[in-house]
């Protein structure tokens, strides 16, 4: 059997960055794996199949995914944040970042910042605001993810 998890680790240059693990538990080998490959990660709610996933990306690096949930938006474990603020982002949207990080939600990943579990937001502006790490004009961004 394997599970999988997080270490946390000091890079030389990079400073605080996690590196996923794969463990074998009968033989106790551990491994580096990519989240993504290794199916640690699912893109797709597995529990709500009949939902209508969107998804969003930005040119400083957010590629995430999401569904409506009543009156709420879930943004989907395994999206990708933008590693970055925007100069004008709303401090809403910076405050709901900082959250998440010191949740342990969201991790640095390559570059951008990793969601580690499906997670709420009360609208799909929101969860936009949070993912771009920037001004939203509206939940229209959301875009109707194909085979994804």
């Amino acid at each position: 059997m394997k599970e999988y998890y997080l270490k946390k680790i000091q890079h030389p240059q990079e400073g605080e960055l996690y590196q996923f693990l794969e463990l074998d538990t009968e033989t106790g080998e551990e491994q580096a794996i990519d989240p993504f490959e290794s199916g640690m990660l699912q893109l797709h709610a597995e529990t709500e199949p009949e939902v209508e996933i969107f998804s969003i990306t930005s040119k400083r690096g957010a590629d995430a995914t999401g569904f409506y949930r009543g009156e709420k938006f879930v943004v989907q474990r395994g999206s990708k944040f933008a590693a970055s603020t925007s100069p004008k982002c709303p401090k809403k949207y910076v405050k709901l970042r900082e959250n998440l990080v010191l949740d342990k939600l969201l991790i640095p990943f390559e570059h951008q910042f990793l969601l580690m579990e499906d997670t709420e937001f009360t609208s799909p502006m929101m969860a936009m605001g949070a993912v771009i790490g920037g001004w939203v004009r509206g939940s229209h961004d959301w875009k109707e993810a194909k085979g994804k």
